[in-house]
């Protein structure tokens, strides 16, 4: 609701809408999201080329080179989302 209030504000205002999760990975509400036709939504590689876009920077690249999600959290945090099978949302 609130993304339609910004599209009548102003005739060429865009809602933006980016998710580092790729969309095949059982994200109904970023497609829900995306069907709307309120957002222009991107998601996974999309995204980051998105990001790209606006930024001259290649961010997926760096964080692809600089930041192993599972190694980089303490030991704990990761045991702790093992025990409640929530590793897929590092992939977020």
């Amino acid at each position: 609701m609130v993304a339609t209030i910004y599209c009548n504000l102003e005739d060429e205002y865009n809602n933006i809408l980016l998710v580092r999760a790729k969309e095949d990975l059982n994200n109904n509400y970023f497609r829900t999201l995306k069907n709307s036709h309120v957002w222009n939504a991107y998601c996974g590689d999309e995204d980051y080329e998105k990001i790209g876009d606006f930024t001259h920077f290649d961010i997926q690249n760096w964080i692809n080179s600089n930041i192993d999600w599972q190694n980089d959290l303490l030991t704990t945090t990761v045991s702790d989302l093992q025990k409640s099978n929530l590793m897929g949302y590092l992939q977020w």
